[in-house]
């Protein structure tokens, strides 16, 4: 194994978009063709980089998975190679460099695991069965400081794990950051560190059962079982496939809601929320909906119903008027 500070680069280019690199040209994920039930399941990463604003730490990759694969369990393996990697002002080159499970080790903004803190960032991504974040991490330290020269840099990886033994469809994506950085987004240039890629789905064939994961619910929420009373981020995600919502390729989507209380009141949340953006189709908002509808500790509400809007509020996303319903888990 050579190493050089190809091994950061690469790990940026995992994440499909390096988080250390303010010009970063995302070339290729090869996502498998044709995947099959208990078998290998096979993804490629290539990108192109042109270093400019660097932090300290390793790259983090995650991508998301259905549970019943026990990725975790079972295990992956990964690698990277890079050129023109620059640590300490120093050009190395990084060939064939592995990654390891890191799915416990904390973000630093949240301090939650970094499996559950990629999912209390990115959501679950419009999947509606149970999925989950796998993170892994590569061992060299990217220390640049500002010193030396920025070469511009290539870099691939591969990563490789099981399938489970169901037939299945679902979203995914893969995300990445710095693990001592983490979801920083308070630099003096203003880079925010850290990515998510486009949606990609994914149908296994050659197994049991009929799992979809994909079901046109253009709304979803994280955790995926939750009460009135918790803290929940309410999904939205303007296309799925080739069907498209008002609101696709809005860079800024607000959440309006309404709900139903227990003494038959009905409220409306007093304005619209500006939701944060993630990749090109999701947005998500966290919301403790007795504080987001101004009810009080003491209402109970029994139901809930979300849409969607631009802006100026010309457009919007609505379930052709009928709203989204948002459904606790009972009791």
């Amino acid at each position: 194994m050579k190493k050089t500070r190809l091994f950061t680069t690469l790990l940026a280019l995992l994440a499909t978009a390096a988080l250390v690199f303010s010009c970063i040209e995302f070339t290729s994920i090869v996502w498998p063709t044709d995947p099959k039930a208990n078998s290998d399941f096979e993804i490629e990463v290539n990108v192109h980089l042109e270093p400019a604003t660097e932090h300290n730490g390793r790259f983090v990759l995650a991508f998301l998975v259905p549970k019943s694969w026990k990725v975790a369990e079972n295990g992956v393996e990964a690698s990277y190679s890079a050129d023109q990697v620059q640590v300490n002002g120093e050009l190395i080159t990084i060939t064939d460099e592995k990654m390891t499970l890191c799915n416990d080790y904390p973000e630093p903004t949240t301090n939650l695991a970094y499996n559950n803190a990629m999912l209390s960032k990115f959501g679950v991504l419009g999947n509606t069965g149970p999925v989950e974040w796998i993170v892994i991490k590569g061992s060299t330290v990217v220390n640049v400081n500002g010193a030396g020269t920025h070469p511009y840099t290539t870099a691939k990886a591969k990563i490789k794990f099981k399938t489970g033994s169901n037939n299945i469809k679902f979203f995914s994506a893969i995300a990445t950051c710095l693990d001592d950085n983490g979801f920083n987004d308070d630099h003096k240039d203003s880079t925010a560190e850290y990515i998510v890629s486009d949606t990609q789905t994914i149908t296994v064939t050659g197994g049991t059962g009929n799992d979809d994961f994909t079901v046109l619910h253009f709304v979803s929420t994280t955790p995926q079982t939750f009460r009135y009373g918790d803290y929940v981020s309410i999904e939205f995600v303007s296309a799925i496939g080739d069907t498209k919502t008002d609101l696709f390729n809005e860079n800024e989507v607000y959440l309006n809601a309404k709900c139903q209380l227990k003494d038959g009141r009905e409220v409306t949340a007093p304005k619209p929320a500006r939701m944060e953006k993630s990749g090109d189709v999701l947005y998500f908002k966290y919301i403790y909906p007795k504080s987001f509808f101004g009810v009080g500790e003491k209402a109970e509400i029994t139901d809930m119903h979300v849409w969607f809007t631009s802006k100026d509020g010309s457009k919007k996303a609505d379930n052709d008027g009928k709203y989204y319903q948002v459904i606790q888990a009972a009791e």
